[in-house]
């Protein structure tokens, strides 16, 4: 009888560990980016993620204000030149969804552009 306690506590634990292991990888991870904006451009122009990551975007402009917009996300964040800003986001949305800059900066304002890719 007490062997048989043993080994239902024992598939129980182990049961919990599983399911636990398993929420926690499909929960995603942090991932931490680094973008600049400069002569109408952010660098790195593509990031991506996988769906149910947590996003960091540490942005930084360096020639003048710029702004970062991602209109999926709800995400538009001022760039002052000098200044790093920090945005922070859960990719939950599968896609391939459009950065812009939201501060008009200039005379090649509107091909300011880049990519969010949520796999």
């Amino acid at each position: 009888m007490k062997r048989r306690i043993h080994t239902v506590l024992e598939s129980t634990l182990l049961l919990g560990v599983l399911i636990f292991a398993l929420s926690a990888a499909r929960a995603g991870g942090v991932k931490t980016f680094e973008v600049k904006a400069e002569d109408y451009e952010f660098i790195p122009e593509t990031i991506t993620v996988n769906q149910g990551d947590r996003v960091i975007i540490k942005a930084l402009s360096i020639d003048k204000d710029h702004g970062l917009g991602i209109k999926a996300y709800n995400i538009k964040q001022d760039m002052p030149k000098g200044k790093w800003v920090t945005i922070e986001f859960t990719a939950d949305k599968k896609g391939e969804f459009p950065i812009h800059c939201t501060k008009f900066c200039g005379w090649k304002h509107f091909w300011m552009t880049g990519k969010l890719i949520v796999k």
